[in-house]
């Protein structure tokens, strides 16, 4: 099968690492890779690709057949709003902004049964923001880099219980493993915060959480 580039073939093993599942969504599913994957290394017995063109998924039928894979059905849907007849254990929703990744999981509703695994291509703070605050607990962050773009992939599941967070958690995440990719995304996000207090500071606002959050930054790319 052919590579996914780093960013999904960290999905890929994230998906591995929590196998097996009965039934996975591929949601936004583009070419259905992520489906195609799992189901020809067993890693879920079924799956289900979504996506919003019907186009994507002629290419994601293609994909599974040249593969040699056939548990895939393949549904032109908006998230999960076409996908009620079935019951996942685990769903993917990659390279989407964040703000979308948390409306789709905002329509689907809490489903405690469910590993959610997440790539956000923009606004991962709000992703964090929403997950936290509406009973999801982020169980594991894990960075890539690819074509000299950091990116964050969270795995999630509904408990139910607020998460406690601050500031920088909501741009650094509560785990933060020292691997190169981690710290290629703390300064990414030194950058941006840089930015932030910029503005703050020429429009006479309070820039302390951003002060806070550069601290933080500085600080883990000390260790």
């Amino acid at each position: 099968m052919r590579s996914l580039g780093n960013r999904l073939e960290l999905v890929a093993e994230m998906i591995h690492t929590y196998s097996p599942f009965r039934c996975l969504a591929d949601i936004g599913s583009d070419h259905a890779f992520i489906a195609v994957r799992a189901v020809k290394n067993g890693d879920a017995a079924f799956a289900v690709a979504s996506d919003l063109r019907e186009g994507p998924l002629e290419h994601g039928r293609a994909n599974a057949a040249s593969a040699g894979v056939g548990n895939i059905d393949f549904r032109l849907s908006d998230g999960f709003d076409a996908l009620g007849d079935y019951a996942f254990d685990c769903a993917c929703i990659c390279g989407m902004g964040g703000e979308l990744i948390a409306e789709i999981l905002r329509r689907y509703g809490p489903h405690p049964d469910c590993r959610f695994l997440l790539q956000p291509m923009t606004a991962q703070d709000d992703l964090r923001r929403f997950l936290w605050e509406n009973g999801y607990a982020i169980r594991e962050e894990r960075f890539t880099c690819e074509r000299g773009k950091p990116y964050a992939i969270l795995a999630a599941d509904f408990t139910g219980e607020k998460t406690a967070y601050c500031y920088a958690d909501l741009f650094l995440g509560q785990k933060r493993p020292q691997t190169d990719a981690f710290r290629s995304y703390a300064e990414k996000t030194r950058s941006q915060a840089e930015k932030r207090r910029t503005g703050l500071l020429a429009r006479g606002m309070n820039s302390s959480d951003e002060d806070a959050l550069l601290a933080e930054i500085d600080r883990l790319l000390r260790t």
